[in-house]
Protein backbone atom coordinates (compact mmCIF):
# COMPACT_ATOMS: atom_id res chain seq x y z
CA UNK A 1 0.00 0.00 0.00
CA UNK A 2 2.83 2.38 1.31
CA UNK A 3 5.20 2.02 -2.56
CA UNK A 4 1.56 2.42 -4.38
CA UNK A 5 1.24 5.24 -2.36
CA UNK A 6 4.33 6.51 -3.18
CA UNK A 7 4.34 5.80 -7.06
CA UNK A 8 0.78 7.77 -7.48
CA UNK A 9 2.66 10.54 -5.74
CA UNK A 10 5.22 10.60 -8.14
CA UNK A 11 2.92 10.00 -11.51
CA UNK A 12 0.69 12.74 -10.18
CA UNK A 13 3.60 15.46 -9.75
CA UNK A 14 5.57 14.31 -12.53
CA UNK A 15 1.86 15.29 -14.72
CA UNK A 16 1.92 18.57 -12.91
CA UNK A 17 5.42 19.59 -13.81
CA UNK A 18 4.18 18.18 -17.17
CA UNK A 19 1.66 20.33 -17.63
CA UNK A 20 3.88 23.30 -16.82
CA UNK A 21 5.92 22.80 -19.18
CA UNK A 22 3.53 22.31 -21.73
CA UNK A 23 1.47 25.45 -21.32
CA UNK A 24 4.42 27.58 -19.94
CA UNK A 25 3.85 30.88 -18.51
CA UNK A 26 0.59 32.66 -19.10
CA UNK A 27 0.92 35.86 -17.75
CA UNK A 28 3.31 38.51 -18.37
CA UNK A 29 5.20 41.51 -17.18
CA UNK A 30 8.22 44.28 -18.07
CA UNK A 31 10.91 44.62 -15.76
CA UNK A 32 13.45 46.87 -15.84
CA UNK A 33 16.61 48.41 -13.79
CA UNK A 34 19.12 51.00 -14.31
CA UNK A 35 21.92 52.21 -12.46
CA UNK A 36 24.85 54.83 -12.88
CA UNK A 37 28.37 53.07 -13.91
CA UNK A 38 30.13 55.67 -12.13
CA UNK A 39 32.76 54.43 -9.07
CA UNK A 40 31.40 50.80 -10.46
CA UNK A 41 34.59 48.65 -11.00
CA UNK A 42 32.57 45.07 -11.24
CA UNK A 43 28.89 43.72 -11.62
CA UNK A 44 27.70 41.03 -10.48
CA UNK A 45 24.64 39.24 -12.54
CA UNK A 46 22.33 37.10 -11.16
CA UNK A 47 20.11 34.85 -13.41
CA UNK A 48 18.08 32.07 -12.56
CA UNK A 49 15.12 30.23 -14.95
CA UNK A 50 14.90 31.75 -18.03
CA UNK A 51 17.37 33.43 -21.21
CA UNK A 52 19.94 35.92 -20.12
CA UNK A 53 21.78 37.83 -22.43
CA UNK A 54 25.27 40.56 -21.10
CA UNK A 55 26.31 42.82 -23.37
CA UNK A 56 29.07 45.16 -22.97
CA UNK A 57 28.87 48.60 -25.01
CA UNK A 58 31.62 51.50 -25.47
CA UNK A 59 30.77 54.16 -23.17
CA UNK A 60 27.78 53.74 -21.64
CA UNK A 61 26.99 55.66 -18.88
CA UNK A 62 24.62 53.38 -16.97
CA UNK A 63 23.88 49.86 -16.63
CA UNK A 64 20.53 48.83 -17.50
CA UNK A 65 18.60 45.70 -17.01
CA UNK A 66 15.36 44.98 -18.67
CA UNK A 67 13.11 41.75 -19.80
CA UNK A 68 9.87 40.17 -19.03
CA UNK A 69 8.53 38.44 -16.28
CA UNK A 70 6.13 35.55 -16.62
CA UNK A 71 4.07 32.89 -14.67
CA UNK A 72 1.76 30.28 -14.89
CA UNK A 73 0.27 31.82 -11.87
CA UNK A 74 -1.08 36.15 -11.94
CA UNK A 75 -0.98 36.36 -8.22
CA UNK A 76 2.62 34.95 -8.41
CA UNK A 77 3.64 37.35 -11.23
CA UNK A 78 4.10 41.00 -9.00
CA UNK A 79 6.82 38.72 -6.91
CA UNK A 80 8.99 37.55 -10.10
CA UNK A 81 11.20 40.97 -9.97
CA UNK A 82 14.76 42.78 -11.32
CA UNK A 83 16.68 44.49 -8.58
CA UNK A 84 19.86 46.22 -7.79
CA UNK A 85 21.91 46.51 -5.20
CA UNK A 86 25.14 48.80 -4.65
CA UNK A 87 28.29 47.13 -2.47
CA UNK A 88 31.31 49.37 -2.41
CA UNK A 89 32.33 49.47 -5.93
CA UNK A 90 30.41 46.70 -6.85
CA UNK A 91 26.67 46.10 -8.56
CA UNK A 92 24.31 43.16 -8.35
CA UNK A 93 21.67 42.80 -11.31
CA UNK A 94 19.49 39.81 -9.65
CA UNK A 95 16.61 38.12 -10.80
CA UNK A 96 14.34 37.26 -7.86
CA UNK A 97 12.28 34.37 -8.51
CA UNK A 98 10.74 32.76 -5.04
CA UNK A 99 10.27 29.10 -5.05
CA UNK A 100 6.76 27.85 -4.61
CA UNK A 101 5.44 24.68 -5.00
CA UNK A 102 1.93 23.84 -3.75
CA UNK A 103 0.55 19.99 -3.28
CA UNK A 104 0.03 18.75 -6.29
CA UNK A 105 0.19 22.39 -8.09
CA UNK A 106 3.59 23.35 -9.37
CA UNK A 107 3.56 27.39 -10.82
CA UNK A 108 5.48 27.87 -13.20
CA UNK A 109 7.56 31.03 -13.71
CA UNK A 110 11.02 32.38 -15.29
CA UNK A 111 12.36 35.89 -15.83
CA UNK A 112 13.65 36.15 -19.70
CA UNK A 113 16.27 39.40 -19.35
CA UNK A 114 19.18 41.40 -20.97
CA UNK A 115 21.44 43.95 -19.26
CA UNK A 116 24.02 46.16 -20.82
CA UNK A 117 26.74 47.88 -19.22
CA UNK A 118 30.17 49.51 -20.25
CA UNK A 119 32.43 47.13 -22.08
CA UNK A 120 35.53 48.19 -19.37
CA UNK A 121 33.71 46.83 -15.98
CA UNK A 122 35.19 43.26 -14.93
CA UNK A 123 31.91 40.87 -14.95
CA UNK A 124 31.04 37.76 -12.63
CA UNK A 125 27.70 36.18 -14.41
CA UNK A 126 25.74 33.12 -11.43
CA UNK A 127 22.95 31.85 -13.99
CA UNK A 128 20.67 29.03 -13.24
CA UNK A 129 19.33 27.46 -15.84
CA UNK A 130 18.37 28.82 -19.55
CA UNK A 131 20.11 29.91 -22.72
CA UNK A 132 22.78 32.70 -21.91
CA UNK A 133 24.67 34.72 -24.39
CA UNK A 134 27.67 37.49 -23.36
CA UNK A 135 29.83 39.65 -25.52
CA UNK A 136 32.13 42.10 -25.96
CA UNK A 137 32.54 42.56 -21.99
CA UNK A 138 35.29 43.05 -19.67
CA UNK A 139 37.47 40.79 -17.63
CA UNK A 140 34.76 37.95 -16.66
CA UNK A 141 33.75 35.08 -14.91
CA UNK A 142 30.84 32.48 -15.64
CA UNK A 143 29.44 29.98 -13.19
CA UNK A 144 26.69 28.33 -15.18
CA UNK A 145 24.31 25.85 -14.40
CA UNK A 146 22.87 24.16 -17.27
CA UNK A 147 21.70 25.31 -20.96
CA UNK A 148 23.56 26.40 -23.94
CA UNK A 149 26.55 29.28 -23.20
CA UNK A 150 27.89 31.56 -25.72
CA UNK A 151 30.23 33.88 -24.90
CA UNK A 152 32.13 36.54 -27.55
CA UNK A 153 34.51 39.31 -26.70
CA UNK A 154 35.95 39.27 -23.95
CA UNK A 155 38.58 42.22 -23.49
CA UNK A 156 40.97 40.22 -20.53
CA UNK A 157 40.83 36.98 -18.34
CA UNK A 158 37.68 34.85 -19.18
CA UNK A 159 37.17 31.67 -16.02
CA UNK A 160 34.28 29.87 -17.36
CA UNK A 161 32.67 27.08 -14.66
CA UNK A 162 29.66 25.18 -16.52
CA UNK A 163 27.42 22.35 -15.20
CA UNK A 164 25.83 21.52 -18.76
CA UNK A 165 24.84 21.94 -22.01
CA UNK A 166 26.74 23.16 -25.07
CA UNK A 167 29.65 25.76 -24.80
CA UNK A 168 31.15 28.54 -27.21
CA UNK A 169 34.04 30.64 -26.53
CA UNK A 170 35.51 33.16 -28.94
CA UNK A 171 37.37 36.24 -29.19
CA UNK A 172 39.07 36.28 -25.59
CA UNK A 173 42.24 38.36 -25.75
CA UNK A 174 43.97 36.97 -22.15
CA UNK A 175 43.77 33.42 -20.44
CA UNK A 176 40.79 31.01 -20.88
CA UNK A 177 40.14 28.50 -18.23
CA UNK A 178 37.37 26.32 -18.78
CA UNK A 179 35.86 23.85 -15.73
CA UNK A 180 32.92 21.82 -17.98
CA UNK A 181 30.66 19.31 -16.63
CA UNK A 182 29.61 17.81 -20.03
CA UNK A 183 28.57 19.15 -22.98
CA UNK A 184 29.97 19.83 -26.49
CA UNK A 185 32.39 22.74 -26.30
CA UNK A 186 33.89 25.04 -29.18
CA UNK A 187 37.11 27.13 -28.61
CA UNK A 188 37.99 29.86 -30.97
CA UNK A 189 40.62 32.99 -31.21
CA UNK A 190 41.97 33.03 -27.76
CA UNK A 191 45.18 35.68 -27.08
CA UNK A 192 46.56 34.08 -23.89
CA UNK A 193 46.49 30.59 -22.44
CA UNK A 194 44.25 27.78 -22.82
CA UNK A 195 43.27 25.56 -19.70
CA UNK A 196 40.11 23.00 -19.69
CA UNK A 197 38.92 20.36 -17.38
CA UNK A 198 36.30 18.49 -18.84
CA UNK A 199 33.69 15.77 -18.04
CA UNK A 200 31.96 14.42 -21.49
CA UNK A 201 31.28 15.71 -24.75
CA UNK A 202 33.70 16.20 -27.25
CA UNK A 203 35.99 19.59 -27.46
CA UNK A 204 37.44 21.98 -30.39
CA UNK A 205 40.09 24.78 -30.02
CA UNK A 206 41.09 27.05 -32.67
CA UNK A 207 43.64 29.82 -32.82
CA UNK A 208 45.28 30.11 -29.65
CA UNK A 209 48.10 32.70 -29.67
CA UNK A 210 49.91 30.47 -26.49
CA UNK A 211 49.50 27.19 -25.02
CA UNK A 212 46.58 25.05 -24.83
CA UNK A 213 46.20 22.37 -21.49
CA UNK A 214 43.65 19.64 -21.25
CA UNK A 215 44.18 18.80 -17.61
CA UNK A 216 41.50 16.23 -17.35
CA UNK A 217 38.90 14.70 -20.14
CA UNK A 218 36.63 12.19 -18.98
CA UNK A 219 35.21 11.07 -22.44
CA UNK A 220 34.73 12.08 -26.14
CA UNK A 221 37.36 14.14 -29.09
CA UNK A 222 39.55 16.38 -28.43
CA UNK A 223 40.58 18.23 -31.93
CA UNK A 224 43.16 20.89 -31.21
CA UNK A 225 44.46 23.64 -34.55
CA UNK A 226 46.59 26.46 -34.64
CA UNK A 227 48.28 26.95 -31.50
CA UNK A 228 51.48 28.81 -31.39
CA UNK A 229 52.50 27.16 -27.92
CA UNK A 230 52.33 23.98 -26.47
CA UNK A 231 49.38 21.32 -26.55
CA UNK A 232 49.12 19.36 -23.59
CA UNK A 233 46.58 16.71 -22.63
CA UNK A 234 47.57 15.68 -18.76
CA UNK A 235 44.38 13.07 -18.18
CA UNK A 236 42.29 11.22 -21.09
CA UNK A 237 39.33 8.77 -20.65
CA UNK A 238 38.09 7.77 -24.04
CA UNK A 239 37.74 9.29 -27.06
CA UNK A 240 40.39 10.26 -29.56
CA UNK A 241 42.72 12.77 -29.79
CA UNK A 242 43.74 14.76 -32.76
CA UNK A 243 45.91 18.13 -33.55
CA UNK A 244 47.55 19.95 -36.20
CA UNK A 245 49.44 23.26 -36.91
CA UNK A 246 50.99 23.00 -33.05
CA UNK A 247 54.20 25.75 -32.44
CA UNK A 248 55.34 23.70 -29.47
CA UNK A 249 55.64 20.72 -28.31
CA UNK A 250 52.95 18.05 -28.27
CA UNK A 251 52.38 15.92 -25.01
CA UNK A 252 49.36 13.82 -25.24
CA UNK A 253 48.61 9.90 -23.35
CA UNK A 254 49.67 7.32 -25.37
CA UNK A 255 46.92 5.55 -26.98
CA UNK A 256 46.76 1.54 -25.33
Amino acid sequence: MRNTLFTVLAISLAATAGRADMFGCDHTAPRRVTAQAAGVSRVVVIGRAGSLRVTGRGGAGDIVASGTACSSDKSFLDQVQLRTQRNGSELVVEAVIPDRVAFFDWNSARLDFEVTLPDTIALDVRDGSGETKIENVGELRVHDGSGELTISGVHGNADVTDGSGSLEVSDVSGDLRINDGSGEIEIARVGGNVVIDDGSGTIEVRNVQRNVTIENDGSGSVDVQDVQGDFTVENKGSGSITSDRIGGRVNVPRRR
